[in-house]
């Protein structure tokens, strides 16, 4: 599912959806259902039981925070033993009602090759 993701959105605008090009993505072997699939309820489909209607925000306002951690072995003559970074991307929503929502992150990086106080630091800042 991912892979067909990846290739038919980018930044939540479609790009590829060719059937003949999306099937060569396809890379893992299919499982057929045995079973009849399940018949749908008469319920709205958009409708969504977890969420309490009449919900009003002052402002519709989406809060992404990205968080990383970092783990670091090294030895005591500099060498790195071991390094990890694990991240985690949570999302605290603030919208009213049910609206339609486009989300992309920025892939433009600007880096800078010397830091503060004259130190030759690497930097990364996203715009």
């Amino acid at each position: 599912v991912y892979e067909l993701l990846d290739e038919t959105m980018d930044f939540g605008y479609p790009q590829t959806c060719e059937s003949k090009i999306l099937k060569e993505v396809i890379t893992q072997e299919s499982n057929k259902l045995e079973a009849p699939p399940p018949r749908l309820s008469n319920v709205l489909t958009n409708a969504v039981s977890w969420r309490t209607e009449g919900i009003k925000h002052r402002k519709n306002e989406i809060f992404l925070d990205v968080i990383e951690r970092l783990n670091l072995l090294v030895s005591s003559n500099g060498t790195v033993l071991h390094s990890e970074i694990i991240g985690v991307i949570q999302m605290k929503s603030f919208l009213s009602g049910m609206p339609e929502l486009k989300l992309g992150l920025n892939d433009k990086l600007m880096f800078e090759a010397t830091g503060r106080s004259n130190t030759r630091i690497k930097a990364v800042e996203l715009e």
